[in-house]
């Protein structure tokens, strides 16, 4: 019997769990600095007295099934590496978004919010969702196709209109507006001061003019880039996730910012837009049970 320690790394913390005999430990987080990574992987194989003989870990990055190295930590992840030093079987790597699309054979309907209905005539699925960067994942035609879609350049100028910004250069690429970072750049580049994405999402909640703006701009802007991966891919059904489009789901669901999809689109591919479901995806760990979900097609 396979028994794994499952890993998702995000930018300052990590969530784990054991599966253990068929049976998934609680999911734990902690934060930890990229010098500690491999000395915090050493100790919970060691409490878990050798049992383990795999490691899945998911991180935001470019995954060649080999290494992957970290967006937003100075860390190499090499499984090969991994694998030796641990003294394990296998050491498997998915990209974070890789992983949530990985997740969805873990899931229930529970799991989901419709924000948008719609009656998809095919299967394919584009996850998107804001958070320390932009997570874009495809699948199409049953194959999970990762991408580094929020490191791309030339949508970021005519986005920048939405928000009276114009040609501003600390906005190179599309994470750096379609995150929590780019929130807080936004409105000081917007507004001059200095605020966190926190504060600016709970301020709009609660109506502030400046702080409403950024949001409901910053939510504009990311259904005019789903539109475009949409038509792009075929994909006719959309499933937003992380923490950030969570917490906005009082301003997500409004009627205006549910029409951006119809708006923000060329009135010809509009039957596309009608046809398309969209979900919110409320679990709150993807990341680690879609670890779960890889190790066990292994």
């Amino acid at each position: 019997m396979k028994n794994a320690l499952l890993i998702d790394l995000g930018g300052t913390n990590v969530r784990y769990a054991s599966f253990i005999k068929n049976t998934l430990s609680e999911i734990t987080k902690e934060k930890i600095s990229d010098e500690e990574f491999i000395p915090f992987l050493t100790k919970l194989l060691e409490e878990e007295k050798n049992e383990i003989d795999y490691l899945v870990i998911a991180a935001a990055g470019p995954n060649d099934q080999r290494s992957i190295n970290l967006t937003n930590r100075n860390l190499l992840i090499d499984s090969s590496e991994l694998k030796a030093k641990l003294n394990l079987k296998e050491c498997l790597l998915l990209n974070d978004w890789e992983a949530v699309a990985q997740s969805l054979s873990e899931l229930n309907q529970e799991c989901f919010l419709p924000l948008k209905s719609g009656a998809p005539t095919s299967e394919n699925t584009l996850l998107i969702g804001p958070g320390t960067g932009l997570g874009v994942t495809l699948i199409i035609k049953d194959q999970i196709i990762p991408t580094e879609f929020g490191n791309t350049f030339s949508p970021t100028r005519s986005m920048l209109e939405n928000f009276d910004l114009g040609d501003n250069k600390i906005f190179f690429s599309l994470e750096n507006i379609l995150s929590g970072p780019g929130i807080e750049k936004l409105y000081e580049e917007k507004f001059g001061r200095k605020l966190s994405s926190e504060k600016i999402i709970s301020s709009a909640l609660k109506g502030d003019k400046d702080d409403f703006f950024i949001i409901e701009n910053f939510l504009k802007a990311l259904i005019s880039i789903i539109n475009d991966l949409v038509l792009s891919f075929s994909c006719e059904k959309v499933i937003l996730g992380g923490s950030i489009l969570n917490t906005l789901k009082p301003i997500l669901m409004t009627e205006k910012i549910l029409n951006y999809f119809l708006s923000e689109i060329n009135p010809k591919y509009s039957p596309l837009i009608e046809r398309t479901q969209v979900d919110l995806l409320t679990e709150d760990e993807p990341g680690i049970l879609g670890c779960l979900a890889f190790f066990k097609t292994k």
